[in-house]
């Protein structure tokens, strides 16, 4: 890919018109509107920009060789570099389209991995996508090949323009007899009324649903649910209807906690990294499931032009073989250093961010960063549990932890057992969160929740560590809060 920007813009101003750079953008899945400028130079230099700040030139490449050959051959002196996209293949009567937003993709990769122990093959993104090809023709080369489409049905999904376009596609499948429709009702929404003509399979319970979806793929009847069972599941869909919301800027989704005393600190508490245990009664307030992703960094980054203090600095902090190294330009969107990235960690939370990067993202937000009542409180309950999830050790089940791993997991991948009880995932492990308490030492915040090098006892919601605020490192993360309604 020719790293000249004049020379790509020059490329597309003489090869696109208007209309041929919204389609290239329709094939980018960047949206077009959103490009300043009226004329093609302003449209095609603001594409140029978006896709380099995305790490994602590679993809104009591809479709710049596929959709201009002739031409890019000749003005790049070489063959476009596409890798070949596989043929359209036979439907596979046993392979699932699994179509989710990003806010749901630890669920979304748990249900596959699930499902291809069962013997069946899973179309996800962006685990399907071969290299070079766009989103559009990957979803189209998966919508042919798969023979059922499953559908993970959440407020972030009916909110998603994307899950919208796909999922019509699928129910006009559906209506030609050539692939069945799935929707599963994980989390109370509100549906375009067109999906509501489907019977839902009921995923509230993570393990009854996967034994009813099994059912429903294999052409066999469901285990019968208890008469109570049912009241009950109906009667926690309307408290997570209640205690859940997607907030709109961000696409964080937020669950309520209610105002009242919880145990807070430890007893014993060890004097150096724990505070002695009190109650403290707090307000109603709203924070964040999941700690801010990569995803959602990235929309405030190219909505706002923010420049991290690792950028700034040059420098990140890195855990690299068992100890820290200060790594030249390692940030957010390359956490290990320059031969790093995110692509294929865009559901992963956001690391390599300073106090200060988390405090931006917020202000753009309308969020704030948690006090750190706010967050143990968030993270416990207010029975004064050592874990999110009980008393019980961590587990590999449970938390991401002890380097296992080697770095960062999908945000979700151990819920439900990981979770706490207000719904928060991975309060334990994956990343240390930033809050706004100031540690005892010049500009240091207290950060908690332990990450993925982490000890056990890290894990442990009332443990706080200092970090300065100036500093990012690829084992720190943050989660916002909004205030009650």
């Amino acid at each position: 890919m020719p790293q000249d920007r004049n020379t790509l813009l020059d490329f597309l101003t003489r090869h696109y018109t208007l209309d041929g750079l919204k389609t290239l953008c329709f094939n980018l899945f960047v949206d077009y509107d959103n490009l300043s400028g009226d004329t093609k130079n302003a449209k095609g230099r603001e594409l140029i920009l978006h896709l380099e700040r995305a790490g994602r030139l590679n993809d104009l490449e591809a479709v710049l060789g596929r959709q201009q050959p002739r031409a890019y051959e000749r003005e790049f002196l070489r063959p476009p570099p596409v890798p070949p996209i596989p043929a359209r293949p036979n439907r596979d009567p046993r392979q699932v389209f699994i179509s989710h937003a990003h806010e749901d993709d630890g669920f979304a990769h748990r249900l596959a991995a699930d499902l291809r122990r069962r013997g069946w093959g899973v179309w996800i993104a962006p685990d399907s996508i071969a290299p070079g090809e766009t989103w559009v023709d990957a979803i189209n080369r998966g919508l042919e090949a798969s023979s059922y489409y499953v559908l993970v049905l959440t407020p972030a999904a009916s909110a998603s323009p994307w899950v919208n376009t796909e999922t019509n596609v699928a129910i006009s499948l559906e209506h030609q007899r050539i692939m069945r429709f799935i929707p599963l009702d994980v989390a109370p929404s509100r549906p375009p009324p067109l999906w509501t003509a489907y019977q839902n399979v009921p995923f509230r319970d993570y393990q009854a649903g996967l034994e009813h979806l099994l059912a429903r793929l294999e052409g066999r009847p469901p285990r019968p649910q208890p008469a109570n069972g049912l009241a009950k599941g109906r009667a926690e869909e309307a408290r997570l209807f209640s205690d859940r919301r997607l907030h709109d800027r961000s696409r964080v989704e937020l669950a309520r906690v209610a105002a009242g005393a919880f145990l807070y600190g430890a007893r014993p508490a060890d004097p150096r990294y724990e505070l002695a245990q009190r109650s403290v009664r707090l307000g109603e307030y709203w924070i964040g499931r999941a700690t801010v992703t990569n995803a959602q960094f990235a929309r405030f980054v190219e909505a706002t032009g923010y420049i991290t203090s690792a950028e700034t600095s040059g420098v990140g902090r890195v855990w690299l073989g068992g100890r820290w190294q200060d790594v030249e330009r390692a940030y957010w969107r390359r956490p290990e250093g320059p031969r790093s990235s995110i692509e294929e960690r865009m559901h992963h939370p956001v690391v390599s961010v300073s106090w200060h990067d988390a405090q931006a993202f917020c202000e753009w937000a309308g969020l704030r960063l948690p006090a750190e009542a706010e967050w143990e409180k968030a993270a416990r309950g207010t029975d004064g549990r050592a874990y999110p999830w009980g008393d019980e050790p961590p587990s590999a089940g449970r938390a991401n932890f002890g380097a296992g791993q080697g770095t960062t997991t999908a945000v979700g991948c151990f819920s439900p057992a990981g979770d706490s009880p207000c719904g928060l995932l991975d309060a334990a492990g994956n990343v240390w969160e930033w809050t706004t308490a100031e540690g005892s030492v010049g500009s240091a915040r207290i950060v908690r929740g332990g990450a993925w090098p982490s000890d056990a006892r890290h894990l442990r919601v009332t443990w706080r560590v200092e970090v300065d605020a100036a500093q990012s490192f690829n084992t720190v993360g943050f989660r916002a809060v909004a205030p009650a309604r």
